[in-house]
């Protein structure tokens, strides 16, 4: 039998390093380097992102039962909140969670929660200013101010599911299912298409 994974991430704390991932089964889990089961955690339904690991080591992951899930580094459960997206999510330099278009602050209540015309969202990429860029099913690349202000958007040729990346100068690379990747200026505009 198959079991997926997600990305795995390294955890590092006071007891070593250890390796965190979602499986497809419903559970994280975490082991210590030498191979060994530190301990895992078990969701009501596929546990289907990458974790996040915050720096207080708290472990934040996502799975379909609709909840964001923040772990404690011995794998207690700390908080879960319901999320609206099924990206993985990624943490701000102030400790905000970013999930799709919603804002979670480190204690599990929400900050914002952003509107767009679409449903599904990419995992959110953050900007060296502190600007959210995520895509959508309504063929745009958001970019969100940290206070979840709309910055601008930028309308591709389909639906935008996958992750944004962010280069060293600032440009936001996109690649839609319109079958091109977009550079994108970090003010809204298009760089080229490739």
């Amino acid at each position: 039998m198959k079991i997926k994974i997600s990305t795995p991430k390294i955890m590092r704390s006071v007891f070593g390093l250890f390796l965190v991932m979602s499986l497809l089964c419903g559970f994280l889990i975490c082991s210590a380097m030498a191979q060994q089961l530190k301990w895992k955690f078990k969701t009501f339904d596929v546990a289907n992102s990458s974790p996040a690991i915050g720096s207080d080591g708290t472990i934040y992951f996502g799975s379909y039962d609709g909840y964001l899930y923040a772990i404690n580094p011995d794998g207690t459960e700390k908080w879960k909140v319901q999320r609206g997206s099924d990206s993985s999510p990624a943490i701000g330099s102030d400790g905000t969670i970013y999930v799709g278009l919603c804002a979670i602050n480190p204690d599990g209540t929400r900050k914002w929660m952003f509107q767009a015309t679409g449903l599904y969202v990419s995992s959110s990429a953050i900007g060296f200013d502190g600007t959210i860029y995520v895509g959508s099913d309504d063929h745009n690349l958001y970019a969100i101010n940290p206070d979840g202000t709309e910055k601008w958007k930028f309308q591709t040729g389909d639906r935008v599911s996958s992750s944004p990346a962010i280069g060293s100068d600032g440009t936001i690379y996109v690649g839609p299912r319109d079958k091109y990747l977009y550079a994108v200026n970090p003010n809204g505009t298009e760089k080229w298409k490739f």
